[in-house]
């Protein structure tokens, strides 16, 4: 923007005072619609930009989102966090050009709750998009308390207190599970991640009622995030005396590792093992088989998430759940 592009340049081309053109700027309906309109089309013709540390200074808004992941969950390296990130940018802009995403990590032996008290005391963000919520979440207590605004990607614990966007797990891993089953599995290990996520424990209530529901005795082995610890347990499966004949996983990061441990074991996934993931990530290698998995849209998810936490505050909290769709591919023969 060329330097002189400033507020009293607007109002001196426009005839008007730099409070009108201000407040024109700003949407206040005590400026009449059609100077509104003239203001803010002149505004765009000349290529003015507002300056964003003057208005957070007047405003006290920064139009800033704050994402916060904890490295014991996953970070840029993370295929889940990317695909969620590259989504949530496009949603915001989508809705509201003139808001940032801010994104920084917390290393795993690190508090992640000073990361957030640090962003609110230092004026950085509006709010936050909270992911991979857990049932005890001190995240969400913290913002709860203190009044701050948030949407949870997930739910937790203290659902009812505030705003989430979630997918429908118990259902997604009934439907899987129950594919197996109806293929002629009988022994099916799940690998799901720990207990304390609630997305674990939607995951792990899906595979255990299609289980039961078809007398079959439930196997299941939890896991941290990430590849190794899902290569290991497959690893240890497959070499017991009764290896299972398929696995449904929590994460496609979980099944490609599977995948890894079977082909090392002399079966052909698909063919020898069948294998579910679920999110729909991209291979881990060139040339493997196709992965069956479970997808729900990243875009509408986010679409969701930016909805609700750029929503007026106030009012009882607003909740959107999603459903999976189960692909089919070569993993599942």
């Amino acid at each position: 923007m060329p330097p002189n592009i400033t507020l009293k340049h607007l109002a001196s081309q426009l005839g008007l005072s730099v409070t009108t053109v201000s407040r024109a700027l700003g949407g206040f309906e005590d400026v009449s619609v059609a100077t509104r309109e003239r203001v803010q089309a002149f505004a765009n013709e000349v290529g003015y930009q507002p300056n964003q540390s003057a208005r957070r200074l007047k405003t006290g808004r920064t139009s800033s989102v704050g994402y916060i992941m904890n490295g014991a969950q996953g970070d840029f390296r993370d295929q889940f966090n990317t695909r969620l990130l590259v989504a949530l940018g496009q949603a915001l802009h989508d809705a509201a050009p003139e808001h940032d995403l801010i994104v920084t990590t917390v290393p795993e032996d690190r508090d992640e709750l000073d990361t957030y008290k640090r962003f609110i005391d230092g004026g950085k963000v509006d709010s936050f998009v909270v992911a991979r919520t857990r049932i005890q979440d001190p995240r969400v207590d913290f913002l709860l308390e203190s009044g701050f605004p948030f949407v949870t990607h997930g739910r937790t614990g203290r659902a009812d207190e505030h705003a989430w966007v979630d997918t429908n797990a118990t259902d997604g891993f009934v439907r899987a599970t129950r594919y197996l089953i109806d293929s002629g599995h009988r022994d099916i290990l799940f690998l799901n991640f720990f207990s304390d996520l609630y997305t674990a424990v939607e995951r792990e209530k899906g595979y255990h009622d299609a289980m039961q529901a078809a007398k079959l005795t439930p196997m299941s082995r939890h896991c941290q995030h990430g590849y190794a610890s899902a290569y290991q347990a497959a690893c240890e499966a497959l070499s017991s005396a009764t290896p299972p004949t398929a696995f449904v996983c929590a994460s496609d990061i979980f099944a490609y590792a599977v995948m890894e441990a079977a082909t090392e074991s002399g079966r052909v996934p698909g063919k020898d093992l069948a294998i579910i993931g679920a999110d729909n990530l991209p291979a881990q290698m060139y040339r493997q088989p196709s992965l069956s998995t479970l997808e729900v849209s990243f875009e509408s998810v986010s679409q969701a998430l930016i909805e609700l936490v750029l929503a007026p505050a106030g009012g009882t909290p607003r909740h959107r759940c999603f459903d999976y769709e189960l692909l089919l591919r070569d993993t599942t023969g």
